[in-house]
């Protein structure tokens, strides 16, 4: 089965109970492999299994189907592989045949869609302004790489990479327990924050692409958005994931907040701007940088009624 490599960037607090059910809930996270541990199919498993459903449903299934999932795990780290083998093992799910998506939308939940008529995604390149030409623009966009599905299915892959970067967007967002639990330093916790300010742009990035196709289609080729909006399937695919997918990016600005609390118990003081991230120990300062503007761009860009008026179109 053919699968495609993607370019990733360089990218609760559990609730307070009873001292008796605490307890429990220390011992069994003790068995949960740290950050340290080897990375293999079984210590991969613990952790989707405790912290992430989702990842965990994907990962059984193509191990099942003989996919190696070790092999996205480059650095021999835990943290710097896992949400990429969910990413890629999501898109490797999807693919049954070529006019037909399996989308995968969560909770065990996966709707086969299949394809009506499109047009090559790169032909509505140079309708983006340039302002917009994100991280993800050529990759996906203006250049992709030769049988990139984002490209040659039209809107149809552009949700098969929301689906995608969906579920690794909900993988990190889902391991925030177990950095808590595993009692993260910084050179952990900028993995995770990288993983989520890739994951927000991500969003904006393709939820954007997915309605600038339709509209780009409605007045260039109107079958091809007739037949991609009547698509029942395909409009409940992109319901369930945007909707979810915008939660994820909520969640992880609660848990941001959360996590200066943490580094503020640890006598460090953390600062949050739309720039970036910075950290400062002593004398030391150690950053980040994020993504906002870039999103901030997009978010404001798909309110304007044009692409307010293909969302309606599509959630009914």
């Amino acid at each position: 089965m053919e699968r495609i490599r993607r370019i990733l960037a360089g990218w609760l607090i559990f609730t307070l109970m009873l001292l008796a059910p605490a307890a429990a809930q220390d011992i069994s996270a003790a068995k949960i492999p740290g950050f340290g541990a080897k990375v293999t199919e079984q210590n991969v498993l613990k952790i989707l299994n405790r912290y992430d459903k989702d990842g965990a449903y994907i990962v059984k299934k193509q191990m099942a189907a003989g996919d190696d999932i070790l092999e996205w795990f480059t650095t021999g780290r835990m943290i710097d592989g896992i949400s990429i083998a969910v990413h890629e093992e999501t898109h490797a799910y999807s693919i049954r045949r070529l006019d037909e998506t399996n989308y995968f939308v969560g909770n065990k939940t996966t709707i086969p869609v299949r394809h009506t008529a499109i047009y090559q995604t790169r032909k509505m390149a140079k309708s983006i302004p340039k302002r917009l030409r994100t991280f993800r623009y050529p990759t996906y966009v203006s250049k992709p790489i030769a049988n990139m599905a984002s490209n040659i299915q039209g809107a149809y892959g552009l949700m098969n990479e929301f689906m995608a970067y969906r579920m690794s967007m909900n993988n990190t967002v889902c391991l925030y327990p177990y950095y808590v639990d595993k009692d993260a330093d910084w050179d952990q916790w900028k993995v995770y924050i990288n993983l989520c300010e890739n994951g927000r742009l991500a969003y904006a990035e393709f939820k954007y692409y997915i309605l600038h196709y339709l509209y780009y289609a409605k007045n260039h080729y109107p079958k091809v958005y007739q037949g991609i909006v009547k698509n029942k399937p395909f409009c409940r695919v992109y319901r369930t994931i945007e909707k979810s997918y915008a939660r994820l990016n909520e969640k992880y600005e609660k848990d941001l907040k959360k996590l200066k609390g943490i580094f503020l118990n640890k006598g460090y003081q953390m600062t949050v701007t739309d720039a970036g991230i910075e950290l400062r120990i002593g004398r030391s300062i150690m950053g980040i940088g994020r993504f906002t503007a870039d999103y901030k761009k997009l978010v404001k860009e798909m309110k304007k009624g044009k692409y307010q008026a293909v969302h309606k179109k599509l959630v009914g």
